[in-house]
């Protein structure tokens, strides 16, 4: 009775052993197959990453190349209007000295 014992706590003993030594190795598998995926996703998430940033730096200089072109035809519109304001003023600023130079005024 006593052998048997010792024999079912052996058995058990070598059973428990195994089951460890299949879960330590389904854990290194596991864990070899997560770190791969792990490598895949970093790679999937780099190629988005880029192609986000990429298509962001094309989004950004068309949105600033429109906004230069109406910054660019404001200003000309407000040089435009100015210069003419000018003129129409240097007129009469010209007839003032023309007339001075004229009339020996000067």
């Amino acid at each position: 009775m006593t052998e048997e014992m010792i024999k079912s706590i052996t058995d058990a003993e070598t059973q428990a052993a195994e089951i460890k030594q299949a879960a330590m190795e389904k854990s290194a598998q596991i864990l070899a197959e997560a770190e791969e995926r792990a490598v895949d996703v970093e790679k999937a998430c780099d190629m988005r990453l880029k192609s986000y940033r990429e298509t962001e730096l094309k989004n950004a200089k068309a949105a600033a190349e429109v906004q230069y072109s109406q910054t660019l035809a404001d200003a000309e519109k407000n040089a435009r209007v100015y210069c003419a304001n000018v003129l129409k003023n240097a007129e009469t600023c010209v007839s003032e000295i023309v007339g001075r130079i004229v009339r020996g005024d000067c």
